[in-house]
Order: structure tokens, then C-alpha cells, then sequence
């Protein structure tokens, strides 16, 4: 590609996509943001700042009416009307200075203009450009807008004196005010596509309107942001570094989790979209990305201020991250209920995780103890969806939760030293009866894993040391019990797996006893009496299994019996002499 080729694409990406609107818009933001910071803070700078923003903010308007009206520049216009958001936000993060320095009734003339200035303003815009916005969409996006001058007005120490407690918590609320407003839009959701079909805008359901409240979502974020840097308890907005130029000072008691209501609330409205449009492949997304709600409860900063009011909110209502797996939790079960795909399993691991975090759970290092409930919770469900699906592997995952949730809530008494003999046998009988009474082919792999057990189990229980302490006679009784159970499977149920699990107990058995009788025998007789005692009782046995195979009381094998199919050849009669005719006669 030639040099005059490049430039040519360049300048052919920056025609069709117009990005100079929004550099102005950041610019024009900057630069009162550079002012504030230059210049002495007092009403009249404040009443200026505002009205600079105010005055681009209906030059933009102006231009975004124009430049669809007579020239149906959509694409152009588009990123005009974001940023008449954005600037509208502006605007009311341009007033907050000026609430805390007027008069009371100043105060409520001002948050009435700010509203009506931009609800005007949108309404004309909305008018101008011909594009029209359902009932819907129209009453919560002036709420949006009200609430976004109300909320200084109302946090203002001039305009309402509070105590410095308070103030904290009417800052902190403010995100769950929005998520509330945003919660308005549930009936505009649920009217789907047919309810934005011709809005007048070549844009299509949901790009349009719905680009727009995410814009609004951002614009809630950063005005929950400049309220606590605003009228939080973090001292001067203003700090100055040596003989530089003052710096703003981010040491608020905001954080990501204020927003954590918000993010919750925009789950519950994309799922509801995904419902709508009876969208499976987004509903399982909304569910897959949905744990990165998470991510907003993890503590990212280090400040004194923050951090005192972080505690102050984990004391009173619990961690951020205990309250956002609640929440999470909430959000899985009416998922659930809707039957979107995943939400089952995602919510047994919300659940899950709740095993290890608590109240005063702040990150990796205040994880609690595990605590044995949520996974006993967790078991059940697991084992009522696996006998549900008739599914041996669900049915297994359920086992091991609830036996992990019981092996954490034994207590520390006698009962803890034989936790993991309890343990253990739950998952083995758990696993036989499974493998016994659902057919697939994980149940296979549980049928040979128990019968196998069974001899392995015999001989740790017959010859382990740590066994010694349990009378012979017991741990004979219950190896004798498990081979007279596999007996009773091979026959009841024809497998193979726990006949050759009998044969293999039986003969461990026989030798203990056998080897326990010796010992005793051995101490009242003589050894070869004893040897030669033990040797004919064997012979008996094999001769017994002789005949008992001939009799075919035992099973048949290729290497004991004649070919398949072949009956053992007979010796045919002995053939009478033919008589002649003269004997016959």
C-alpha cells in the first residue's frame, strides 16, 4: 500500500465516521475543567462555567437538529445526541459548586432551571429531528435527568444541613436511586421490537433507544463519583502540589461497589431483553458474564476516607462482595425460574461461594472458614436435579457436595476422629446405590468401582494396623455382611463385577478365619496336627467344587467345560443281529 493510498483511507475513515464532534465535546470539558483548577473558585466563576457549557451544549443541539433535518446525516447525528448527555451531565456537575455557596431558595430556582434546561433542550432536539420516542422511553429518561440535579440540590449541606453521617449515606444511595429509575424501563422492554418500530431514525430495536440509557448507565457512574468528590468528607476538592497548579483529590468514600445496585439492575433488564426476543444464545450470555459483577465488590483503593467508610458499610449491611453473591444468588434464582440455560449452575456456585465468604469477607485474604451449609444446600439440589434427569454423574456431583458440607460440619467431639470412616462409606453406598438403580454409563464406571471396593476395603479392615483396636469378631461380621450383599446383587441384578467381588471377599474370609483358628488351634495342639487338619479341610473344599461344577451348580467357563454348543459324545447302544426270514418264521 503506497503512502498516498494510506492517507487516502485515513482521511476517508475520519470523513465517514466524523469523530471531530466528539474531540470538540472532550476538549470544550476539558478546558472547564482546566479552569476550575486555575482560576479562584467563587459564584460568579461558577455561574460562568455553567453557562459556557450551557451555550455549547445548545450550539450542539443545534447543529444535530440541522444536519438531520435538511441533511439526514444519521451517522453524524448519532454521536451528537450521546453527547448531549454527556453534556447535560455537565451541566449539572458544573452546578454542584454553586449549591453549596447560594441561599436556599437560590438553590431550588437553580435545580428547576438546570431540569428544564435540559428536558427543553432534549424535547426540542427529539422534535426537531423528527425521531420518536415512546412513553416508555420518554418519562424514566426525564427522571434520569431530574435526578441528576436533584441530587446535589438535596446533598447540599447549604440546601439541607445533615450531620456528616447522614451526608455519607444520601451520597452512597444515590446509585440505588438510579438502579430504581432504571427499573422503569422494564415495561418499555417487555413492549420488544413493535414498541420502537417507527421511531423516525433509521436505527433499529435495540440500538435505538437503547445506546442512549447505556450512555445514561455511564452518566450515573460518573455522577455518583462527583458528589462524593463534591460534598463527601474527603475536605478540599482542591489540593495543591508545591508551587504547581491545584489537583483534584481522590481520596473520596466513593467506590466500584457503590455501583454494584446499578450493574445488578442492568442484569435484570438485559435478561429481560434476551426473554423478550426469546434470544437463548444472549440469555446464556447474560448468565456466563454476569459473575464479573464481582468484580466491582473487590477493593481498588487505599485511602484513608474510602476505606474508613468501606468498614463503616461492611459493619452495617456486610462486605460489598457477601452482598453482591446474595444478590447474584437472587438474580440466578428468577433466571432459573424463567428456565434460562445455565442459570441453575451458575447459582449453586453462587451458593458455593458462600461457603467461604461472609459479612466481613473484604477479599482473599478475610476469607472465613468454610462453613458446611452451602455445600449440604447445594448437595440436595445437585442430587434432586441428577435423580430429576435420571443422571448418575449429577447424581455423584450432588454426593460429593453434601459430603464435603458434612465433612465440614462434624463437630469437634468423639465423632471427629471417625469422620473419615463416615465420609467414606456415604460416597461408597452412595455410589453403589446409584450404580444400582439408574442406567447410563457413568453408572457403569460406579457399579466396578463399588464392587471393587469391596475386597480392598475387606483386606484394609482385616490386616491394617489401625484396625487392630475393633474386635476380630466385628470386622469379620462386616466383611461376611458386605460379601453376603455383593452375592445378593450378582444374583438380583446378573452383574458379573460383584460376583468376582464375592469370590474375592469370600476368600479373604476364609483366610482370616482360617488364619484365626490356626493361631488358636496352634495353642492347644500340636502344629503338624494343626497343618495337616488345614490341608484336608482344603482338599475337601476342592473336591467339593469339583463336583459341585459337574453337578453345574456353578457357573460355566470355557476352560472347565466342553465347547459352546457340543454335548459330551455318547456311546450308541449295541446293534441287534438282523434275523433271516426262516427264524421269522
Amino acid at each position: 500500500m503506497t503512502a498516498s493510498t494510506s492517507r487516502r483511507s485515513v482521511l476517508s475513515y475520519l470523513y465517514n465516521h466524523n469523530p471531530f464532534y466528539v474531540i470538540s465535546a472532550v476538549l470544550m470539558l476539558f478546558a472547564v475543567r482546566s479552569a476550575y483548577g486555575t482560576i479562584e473558585i467563587g459564584t460568579i466563576n461558577c455561574w460562568v462555567m455553567m453557562g459556557v457549557l450551557a451555550l455549547y451544549t445548545l450550539l450542539l443541539a443545534g447543529i444535530g437538529v440541522l444536519i438531520v433535518r435538511w441533511g439526514k446525516v444519521w451517522e453524524d447525528a448519532r454521536s451528537i445526541l450521546l453527547l448531549l448527555l454527556l453534556l447535560f451531565l455537565g451541566v449539572s456537575v458544573s452546578m454542584d459548586d454553586l449549591f453549596s455557596r447560594i441561599s436556599a431558595e437560590q438553590g431550588m430556582t437553580l435545580m428547576i432551571a438546570g431540569f428544564l434546561f435540559s428536558a427543553m433542550v432534549s424535547e426540542a432536539v427529539l422534535w426537531g429531528a423528527g425521531i420518536r420516542l415512546g412513553l416508555r422511553y420518554r418519562i424514566p429518561y426525564h427522571l434520569f435527568l431530574a435526578l441528576f440535579y436533584v441530587a446535589p440540590w438535596w446533598c447540599s449541606p447549604e440546601m439541607h444541613p445533615r450531620s456528616s453521617a447522614s451526608l455519607e449515606w444520601m451520597l452512597f444511595l444515590f446509585p440505588v436511586a438510579a438502579s430504581i429509575l432504571f427499573l422503569c424501563l422494564l415495561p418499555a422492554i417487555r413492549g420488544g421490537v413493535s414498541y420502537a418500530k417507527g421511531n423516525g431514525t433509521p436505527w433499529s430495536w435495540p440500538w435505538f433507544p437503547w445506546i442512549a440509557f447505556g450512555v445514561i448507565a455511564a452518566c450515573v457512574s460518573l455522577r455518583s463519583f462527583a458528589l462524593c468528590l463534591t460534598f463527601g468528607p474527603a475536605g478540599p476538592m482542591w489540593i495543591t502540589s508545591g508551587s504547581g497548579p491545584r489537583l483534584i483529590s481522590f481520596d473520596t468514600l466513593w467506590g466500584f461497589y457503590f455501583l454494584i445496585p446499578l450493574g445488578f439492575v442492568l442484569l435484570l433488564l438485559l435478561l429481560e431483553g434476551g426473554l423478550v426476543t426469546k434470544n437463548r444464545a444472549f440469555q446464556a450470555r447474560v448468565i456466563r458474564f454476569s459473575p464479573l459483577l464481582l468484580l466491582m465488590a473487590m477493593p481498588a483503593v487505599t485511602g484513608s476516607v474510602h476505606l474508613r467508610f468501606l468498614f463503616k458499610v461492611t459493619d452495617v449491611m456486610g462486605s460489598p462482595i457477601w452482598i453482591t453473591l446474595w444478590l447474584l444468588v437472587g438474580f440466578y434464582l428468577w433466571a432459573a425460574f424463567r428456565r434460562v440455560p445455565g442459570a441453575i449452575w451458575a447459582g449453586l456456585g453462587a451458593v458455593a461461594l458462600l461457603s467461604i465468604v461472609g459479612p466481613q469477607t473484604l477479599g482473599s485474604r478475610t476469607l472465613i472458614d468454610p462453613t458446611p451449609w452451602p455445600l449440604l444446600l447445594d448437595g440436595v439440589l445437585i442430587l434432586a436435579l441428577g435423580i430429576r434427569k435420571r443422571s448418575s454423574g449429577i447424581c455423584t456431583v450432588g454426593v460429593l457436595a453434601a459430603t464435603l458440607g458434612i465433612w465440614l460440619g462434624i463437630p469437634d467431639t468423639i465423632l471427629f476422629q471417625y469422620r473419615f470412616t463416615t465420609c467414606f462409606h456415604i460416597l461408597w453406598i452412595s455410589a453403589l446405590v446409584l450404580g444400582l438403580t439408574i442406567n447410563d454409563t457413568f453408572s457403569r464406571v460406579l457399579q466396578f468401582a463399588s464392587a471393587l471396593l469391596v475386597p480392598l476395603v475387606s483386606m484394609v479392615v482385616i490386616f491394617s494396623e489401625r484396625a487392630f483396636e475393633i474386635p476380630l469378631l466385628w470386622r469379620l461380621s462386616y466383611v461376611g455382611a458386605w460379601a453376603v450383599g455383593c452375592l445378593l446383587i450378582a444374583r438380583l441384578w446378573s452383574h458379573r463385577w460383584f460376583l468376582y467381588s464375592f469370590g474375592a471377599t469370600m476368600s479373604i474370609l476364609f483366610y482370616s478365619s482360617a488364619a484365626y483358628g490356626f493361631r488358636l488351634a496352634s495353642q492347644s495342639l500340636s502344629r503338624p496336627a494343626v497343618t495337616a487338619f488345614v490341608w484336608s479341610v482344603g482338599a475337601l473344599l476342592i473336591a467339593f467344587l469339583i463336583s459341585a461344577h459337574k453337578a453345574r451348580w456353578l457357573p460355566e467357563y470355557a476352560w472347565l467345560s466342553t465347547r459352546k454348543g457340543t454335548q459330551p459324545e455318547e456311546i450308541p447302544p449295541p446293534q441287534q443281529p438282523e434275523k433271516s426270514p426262516v427264524d421269522e418264521e
